[in-house]
């Protein structure tokens, strides 16, 4: 599953990221937990949140982030 699939307020463990070294920069690595906390209409970004951290993530970069879901 992408990333950008994910519903709001659910947390997904980031399996693979594409190459991207912004992502990397940011913190956005393999095996981080993540939850979305809302995604913005109209393909805009989706916001996570990494810890006491958000990041908005393009619609475009969400769709090549490949996770799964955890509880």
């Amino acid at each position: 599953m992408c990333l950008y699939n994910l519903g709001k307020n659910k947390k997904c463990k980031i399996e693979k990221i594409p190459s991207n070294h912004l992502l990397k920069s940011l913190g956005v690595r393999e095996g981080l937990t993540v939850s979305i906390m809302s995604k913005q209409p109209l393909g805009g970004p989706v916001i996570i949140q990494m810890g006491k951290r958000s990041l908005a993530i393009a619609k475009d970069v969400a769709e090549k982030i490949h996770i799964e879901e955890v509880s």
